[in-house]
């Protein structure tokens, strides 16, 4: 079968390995250098859904060197003042071995992993171009091409979108009082709130705010950006330094009605793109390759792959829709102070910090997906 990518970044290039070892041959349309698609400065939190692909495709032994693993995911309600802890016991058994609730990665590392990959595979060749000469010469044609794809615009496909009030700030920042092998969701008025771990003293923030409260931050030198972040950090973490320079970019939500477009296929961001709360951004988009991956394996659908678009689009909603629900409420939940969810709140927090099989079931939604 004959399939072409258009976009490689992490969801396209990770989709024409997949395909690739499915039998497929893949062209692969991308205008960037590979120099261009490695740095970007980009933080992402991989879940056991993840990792089970990249073990699949023979990456994760080359790739988990370069990740930070965390055994502690620390969830606080700074409305109620309540905290608890996932931890890998939390874990299905059969990912508990692994000794973690996640890894974190930096862009870089994960984008050379799967170049090395592909410039090994000889059924991908790579098209310095985002245009395709001739849709004709192609079985299916799957669009990665991101939020904000050419693609999905020149086919007019409609999608439901709207943008969060909020803006969202990353920066790489040395604290002290806090483990190498923890990372932090705080939850606040102002929304969501992640420190994830990057190897040492060295953490990721990434703050959900209010444009407003967030454009003045992004205008603070970086002491006083600092004296920001000791306000926010849980009690005992202490910001030492800031590495880089704060970066910030809005926060929207989309939603393709279908996730196909005749014999188009769209993936990841390019069907869906939801807030970064609970960092479940990428493990969604490596899900919708493994699920695409898998129908192609079929032999009765290799040989009627018109049907290919229709079913994965099918097979793929509930668990988009599912997480797509499940962090837009998070945020809203994070974000409310009407006394009317005081309650309710609280009734949450206990049954986590109480009941094991809660919490085990909470986080293998968040690691597994449904």
């Amino acid at each position: 079968m004959n399939i072409a990518i258009i976009g490689s970044g992490l969801t396209g290039s990770l989709a024409a390995i997949s395909l690739a070892k499915a039998g497929c041959r893949v062209d692969l349309y991308e205008r960037l250098s590979d120099e261009e698609l490695v740095n970007r400065d980009r933080t992402y939190a991989i879940t056991h859904s993840s990792r089970k692909i990249l073990e699949k495709l023979g990456i994760w032994s080359n790739l988990s060197r370069d990740l930070v693993p965390f055994q502690f995911l620390n969830v606080i309600d700074y409305e109620l003042n309540k905290k608890f802890v996932f931890l890998t016991n939390d874990l299905p058994i059969p990912d508990q071995k692994y000794s973690a609730v996640g890894w974190i990665a930096e862009h870089k590392f994960i984008m050379l992993s799967i170049l090395s990959v592909i410039s090994n595979l000889e059924n991908i060749n790579k098209i310095p171009t985002s245009v395709i000469p001739n849709t004709n010469n192609y079985d299916l044609i799957v669009a990665a091409d991101g939020s904000s794809s050419n693609t999905k615009k020149k086919l007019n496909t409609p999608s439901f979108h709207f943008k969060y009030d909020q803006m969202c700030i990353t920066a790489k920042v040395l604290l002290r009082g806090v483990k190498s092998n923890e990372a932090f969701e705080i939850l606040n008025s102002e929304g969501p709130f992640a420190v994830l771990p990057l190897g040492g003293d060295l953490f990721q923030v990434i703050c959900s705010q209010s444009i407003l409260k967030g454009t003045y931050n992004m205008n603070l030198s970086k002491s006083l950006f600092l004296d920001y972040l000791s306000t926010i950090l849980p009690y005992g973490i202490e910001p030492d330094t800031i590495i880089d320079s704060p970066e910030s970019f809005p926060i929207d939500f989309c939603l393709n009605y279908l996730f196909f477009s005749g014999k188009y296929i769209y993936l990841g961001e390019t069907a869906h793109k939801i807030h970064p709360v609970g960092g479940q951004g990428l493990n969604l988009c490596w899900r919708d390759v493994d699920c695409l991956s898998k129908l192609l394996s079929i032999p009765l659908l290799k040989n009627n792959h018109s049907l290919i678009p229709l079913i994965y689009s099918i097979s793929r909603s509930f668990d988009v829709l599912s997480i797509s629900i499940l962090t837009d409420s998070l945020v809203r939940y994070s974000r409310s102070n009407i006394s009317i969810f005081y309650l309710p709140r609280l009734l949450v927090f206990f049954i986590l910090k109480k009941s094991s099989l809660f919490r085990k079931y909470i986080l293998n939604l968040m690691t597994n997906g449904f």
